[in-house]
């Protein structure tokens, strides 16, 4: 069951309080479900911290659509001796980004520790920064070096043009860190939010 919103109008405490009750009697007839304890699906730390992630099977070849039209005496570079036009697979990869050396163990601060507690959320989880800015071009390329350099560990960010929002993914652990980092080298004014998936925001800063 998702979160329920009542919505009443002002009075008395008393009749408040009543509503509530009644609302709380209704509500025990449905199902009420925790969300799912995070599970990670990596390999543990004895495994080594450069253990590489390979994908279980190989890329597959993308094949540009059929060319139904072609201007006469255009020439293609893959137009073969014969006069038939072939079309040549694409491959498509993967790449993952490999830490340069382990990064640091950063101890969490009591209030972010009993945000970790209080919503059961896995050191390893991914969650999310997002910074709302009016001007994301500027903010995302100056975010984009410092990504790019491992400035920031766990990190990976892409940019939500359609929000006008920038979404900053790291571990649970290092997402304190990663958030002060933000601020102190994007000199943001305003207020950023972690967000955690099936738990919403979590913690801001």
């Amino acid at each position: 069951m998702e979160d329920v919103v009542l919505h009443h109008q002002s009075g008395s405490a008393d009749g408040l309080r009543s509503l509530l009750e009644r609302t709380e009697k209704l509500l025990e007839t449905f199902p009420c479900r925790p969300p799912p304890v995070f599970m990670p699906w990596f390999p543990s730390a004895a495994a080594g911290p450069r253990r590489q992630i390979r994908p279980a099977k190989p890329a597959p070849l993308l094949l540009p659509p059929p060319l139904r039209h072609r201007a006469e005496g255009a020439i293609s570079p893959q137009k073969h001796k014969d006069g038939a036009f072939r079309a040549s697979p694409l491959e498509r990869s993967w790449s993952a980004a490999m830490p340069r050396g382990v990064p640091p163990q950063k101890s969490l601060s009591q209030l972010f520790d009993r945000v970790v507690s209080a919503h059961r959320l896995h050191l390893r989880q991914r969650a999310k920064w997002v910074i709302r800015e009016h001007n994301c071009g500027a903010v995302w390329r100056t975010l984009s070096r410092s990504v790019r350099r491992a400035g920031m560990p766990t990190c990976n960010a892409n940019i939500q043009r359609d929000r006008a929002e920038i979404w900053v993914f790291c571990d649970v652990l290092y997402s304190e860190q990663v958030g002060r980092l933000l601020k102190a080298e994007l000199q943001l004014t305003g207020t950023i939010v972690l967000s955690v998936h099936r738990q919403g925001n979590v913690f801001s800063m």
